[in-house]
């Protein structure tokens, strides 16, 4: 009976030890602030660009109001040519969205920005408007009138009404790329 309970702790310290030098899986210690740098210095064929940046249209008068932005379609170059996204109806992507308040003539300002600021966008200087192109069309009663290169700008027309805006962003820098944004303001004399 003596070598029972010896053979049972002969056995258990043989089993721990045998655990102890089985192969363990390896678990990464690295700060997840690491892993995230270590993506910034990638090239951009080696990443994923991702969404463009938030468009903005608005004007800085205190009795105007911001219009809801939509995202439509948007493309990146994967081979440095250009290309081209498909423009939805700015009407169809304005559904059940707010429309901002201008009085007529008003400059509707564009900014754009980039979140987070550390990805390859911001980095290429993608998180501005500086050095795109910027085409707008705007509808108003079934008239459709399309501006060309506006720049950061575009005034707002004199006759009162509800004018939807589609505004294609065209990147051709080393990152070739295209998004269309929908917006749209109620011009009217009274806010």
């Amino acid at each position: 009976m003596r070598h029972k309970p010896l053979t049972a702790v002969f056995l258990l310290i043989f089993l721990l030890l045998l655990h102890a030098c089985s192969p363990q899986p390896r678990i990464d210690m690295r700060p997840v602030q690491e892993t995230a740098e270590q993506s910034i210095s990638s090239s951009p064929e080696e990443k994923e660009l991702g969404r463009p940046g938030q468009f903005e249209a608005f004007n800085n008068h205190p009795s105007g109001e911001p219009s809801a932005i939509v995202l439509g379609d948007y493309c990146w170059s994967e081979n440095g040519n250009p290309c081209k996204s498909e423009s939805a109806d700015p009407r169809d992507l304005m559904y059940e969205e707010s429309y901002g308040k201008l009085f007529p003539g008003a400059r509707i300002e564009f900014s754009m920005s980039i979140s987070p600021s550390w990805t390859w966008l911001s980095e290429n200087d993608l998180n501005t408007i500086q050095g795109t192109r910027i085409d707008v069309i705007q509808i108003s009663d079934g008239v459709e009138t399309r501006y060309e290169n506006v720049g950061d700008h575009l005034d707002a027309p004199e006759e009162p009404g509800l004018y939807f805006y589609l505004a294609t962003v065209t990147w051709d820098l080393e990152v070739k790329g295209q998004a269309n944004y929908a917006f749209a303001f109620l011009v009217s004399p009274e806010n």
